[in-house]
């Protein structure tokens, strides 16, 4: 009787365990991009926060659009809401935040300290040209976008802070200093082949897309920021390193490359050329944290109670 009772909860515990991982990862999309006319209007940016929540047909993503330039509405949804990781499509010239939006901030990064930067973010949907079309060539700023947020999801969450050039990244380094005091979007690019990816964080992780697909959408509307790299201090205190995910050159190539994403984590080894055309790059580098399915665990339960029958046999 009492092995029944064991394995009763045993299971229950499992089905728990089960559930629990294959819940949907929350994703506030916080969205202070000016609409600038129509060209990045709030149709257009909801398009790549619902792209999240029905990819894979539903059930992965649950991302939450907002779209607000009023300083203190971020604070109050973060006061009344949880995320497992925070979005913030921000390419504005002028502050779009007050010290309760940062200080909100500021606590989520305490539990979910990983960061990614993005130069590239505001062309991903916008009124421009083809390749601005989201989700773009072959569907690879669909799956760029995807992989970015899942590298953020599987390592227990964390914060992507997406810009564009130094016309427009005041609000975006409101965030960023926010939590790394000292780290800034800079800067202003025009990309050349000269390039690489670091990896498969980007190119190969829940989606394979091919290099050369984000290249040509950079290339069409040359104006990506330069995402900050190196060593410095969070806001609590500790030592943290922004390492480039993919690193470019300016036309014609052979000067110094810039940083277009980075993170607070070191992509794998191995490069990928910029103009690369094989889906998911260099094959040997998938994304850096394979996912445990629910298959597995129900495995690993199922061997555990069978341990713990064969104990009190």
């Amino acid at each position: 009787m009492f092995k029944s009772i064991k394995i009763t909860i045993l299971l229950s515990a499992l089905l728990t365990m089960s559930a629990a991982w294959a819940a949907p990862y929350s994703v506030l999309w916080w969205d202070s991009t000016p609409t600038y006319g129509s060209q990045a209007a709030d149709p257009l940016r909801q398009e790549m926060s619902d792209y999240l929540t029905n990819y894979n047909g539903g059930g992965v993503y649950n991302s939450t659009y907002v779209s607000s330039e009023v300083p203190g509405t971020l604070a109050v949804e973060l006061n009344n809401n949880s995320y497992d990781v925070i979005v913030f499509d921000a390419t504005s010239g002028s502050q779009k935040f007050d010290a309760a939006d940062l200080a909100a901030v500021q606590n989520h990064y305490a539990t979910k300290s990983n960061l990614l930067l993005d130069g590239s973010l505001y062309i991903r949907s916008i009124n421009y040209n083809a390749t601005t079309d989201f989700p773009g060539p072959n569907s690879a700023l669909g799956g760029l976008t995807i992989n970015e947020i899942n590298q953020l999801a599987v390592r227990g969450g964390g914060i992507m802070i997406g810009t564009d050039h130094n016309c427009c990244q005041v609000d975006a380094n409101q965030i960023l200093g926010s939590v790394v005091p000292g780290a800034m979007f800079s800067g202003y690019t025009i990309p050349s082949t000269d390039g690489v990816f670091y990896g498969g964080d980007l190119l190969n992780d829940e989606v394979a897309i091919a290099a050369v697909d984000v290249f040509n959408h950079w290339d069409s509307v040359p104006s990506q920021a330069i995402a900050e790299t190196g060593d410095f201090v969070d806001f609590f205190g500790n030592n943290i390193t922004l390492y480039s995910q993919v690193d470019v050159a300016d036309k014609p190539g052979g000067g110094p490359r810039f940083s277009y994403i980075s993170s607070s984590w070191q992509p794998g080894d191995g490069e990928t050329d910029i103009d690369d055309d094989t889906p998911g790059g260099d094959s040997n580098n998938p994304g850096a944290i394979p996912e445990p399915s629910t298959t597995a665990l129900l495995f690993a339960g199922l061997v555990l109670i069978g341990l713990r029958m064969r104990q009190h046999s």
